[in-house]
């Protein structure tokens, strides 16, 4: 299921995690050729990946989802922290 991520953060070996509107988190790395992520290797490649979707492998499987929704807008995924909207967001 694809949930957008509100943010990221590092765990204990440095890995980033990606933080998602389920509540749910997801590492993402840069390990290629599997793992093709360059963009999460810098602050900025992280940061224009906030309120972009992401699969959520726990709740595909009915994980409980700790909903951070009220923080994203449902129509164009940016995250409401005052950044505006994405354009033609009809909530906009």
């Amino acid at each position: 299921m694809q949930r957008a991520i509100v943010g990221f953060h590092q765990d204990a070996e440095g890995d980033w995690v990606a933080e998602l509107t389920c509540g749910h988190q997801r590492h993402v790395r840069h390990r290629p050729p599997l793992f093709p992520e360059p963009w999460v290797l810098d602050a900025e490649g992280r940061r224009t990946r906030v309120g972009t979707p992401l699969e959520c492998r726990l709740c595909d499987q009915g994980g409980e989802a700790a909903c951070f929704a009220s923080l994203v807008c449902p129509d164009c995924g940016v995250v409401l922290d005052g950044s505006p909207h994405r354009p033609g967001c009809p909530s906009a």
